[in-house]
């Protein structure tokens, strides 16, 4: 499993870095921000966890070397290209699991445990600080957890002093295993449940698409604060899922990213 995810770092990096030097810029400086804020969504499809109206706390904390990373985000890996258009790395991650209490929709459904996952992560800036293009690829340790991979674009455009709209667009992509163990409903847990249907997915496929506009307002030389609102629509694939009730969900974030010195 952890061979198949250095297959698709070595595509990432054939398709970003054909005609960028592979060695390290030694003159990318070390990096340590800590992102954090709220996320108010009406129904989460992501990681196949189900949750009714809330807000969720949104953290990320990242600390950059010229030899690896770590973050919540992105696992604890090694750089195979870091310079300041690309940046591609493989690491061992957590992919999330899912648990019964979370919403009473999961009554009978059992839970699902996390796993460690190899990960393999890209990102170019074929623009700097205007577009970025992003991909990432989870394969869980746990087999029957299957893979997950996203792709997608942010595009960044200034508005005033200090002030940058931009609009995110992505998508989410699972193998069948993934789809089996989230959104699948196998008979016993049919039988468990007395609420659904036994439905077994039969192919891999993209989940949903995701798009986030917003504003990012430099409040500091720090501190950048995020405000966003967006939209997340099932695809035919996931609305096929008896656990599903809605094809799209609506949500809004507000998060602060915090830079710190590194020596």
């Amino acid at each position: 499993m952890l061979f198949k995810v250095l297959r698709l770092a070595t595509f990432i990096l054939s398709v970003f870095c054909s005609q960028i030097s592979w060695a390290q810029d030694p003159g990318v400086a070390d990096k340590f921000e800590v992102t954090y804020g709220i996320n108010r969504s009406n129904q989460s499809l992501l990681n196949g966890v189900l949750v009714t109206n809330k807000n969720d706390p949104t953290i990320n904390i990242t600390y950059e070397t010229a030899k690896g990373f770590a973050s919540i985000q992105n696992g604890v890996g090694l750089w195979l290209v870091r310079n300041d258009q690309v940046k591609v790395g493989y690491s061992l991650n957590y992919m999330m699991g899912r648990y019964a209490t979370a919403d009473t929709r999961y009554n009978g459904m059992g839970n699902v445990a996390g796993s460690v996952a190899g990960y393999a992560w890209g990102e170019w800036q074929p623009v700097k600080d205007a577009v970025t293009v992003y991909g990432n690829y989870s394969n869980a340790l746990r087999t029957t957890n299957g893979a997950l991979a996203q792709w997608g674009m942010t595009l960044g455009v200034p508005v005033v002093s200090r002030v940058n709209a931009f609009i995110d667009v992505s998508r989410y992509w699972a193998n069948q295993r993934y789809l089996q163990t989230y959104y699948g409903v196998t008979s016993a847990q049919a039988g468990s449940s007395n609420t659904y249907s036994a439905y077994t997915p039969t192919t891999s496929g993209t989940l949903y698409s995701n798009t986030l506009w917003g504003a990012m307002v430099e409040a500091t030389k720090d501190i950048d604060v995020v405000i966003g609102v967006g939209k997340s629509s099932a695809t035919g694939l996931l609305m096929n899922s008896p656990l599903l009730d809605r094809k799209t969900q609506t949500n809004a974030t507000v998060v602060l990213n915090q830079r710190f010195g590194v020596n």
